[in-house]
């Protein structure tokens, strides 16, 4: 296993396209965005989007053995009422899409759990950027497949 191999968050990012959706103003449904990191564009932001990333270090046993682990956070960011406040209702109907998908999830190179000491962090809104964020905090490992 070589370091610039392990992608778990590419891989978790991929799997979530066209996976979680929001139901617009207009009353249809749409599919929020998923970004990785530092791959969000800096216009034309949609008013819901994701971004997947590494949160810490990643490690394993040694390089001769296939096996890595670490932690991903997945932010969900939620464009803001007009007078400042959250969208609560908003944000729990897209978090409660996560609830079936994420935890014991196997793509074909990890395996994602919520990590128990700290899964979520409270929805947060920040007047600069107009967003709510709410942050879930995973664990991952590689597969036994992950060199093959």
């Amino acid at each position: 296993m070589v370091p610039s191999s392990i992608h778990p968050d590419a891989e978790l990012r991929d799997f979530l396209q066209n996976r979680i959706s929001v139901v617009t103003e207009a009353g249809e449904t749409a599919t929020v965005a998923v970004y990785g990191d530092w791959e969000k564009p800096t216009n034309d932001v949609p008013d819901d989007f994701i971004i997947v990333m590494n949160n810490g270090d990643v490690g394993g046993v040694g390089m001769d053995t296939p096996f890595a682990k670490g932690s991903i956070m997945v932010g969900l960011y939620c464009k803001l009422n007009d007078d400042g406040t959250l969208k609560k209702g908003r944000v729990d109907k897209i978090l409660s899409q996560f609830d079936g998908i994420i935890e014991r999830l196997i793509t074909d190179h990890y395996c994602y759990e919520y990590d128990a000491m700290r899964f979520i962090t409270p929805t947060t809104p920040n007047a600069t950027s107009g967003y709510s964020e709410t942050n879930l905090n995973l664990r991952w490992t590689t597969t036994s497949n992950f060199n093959q």
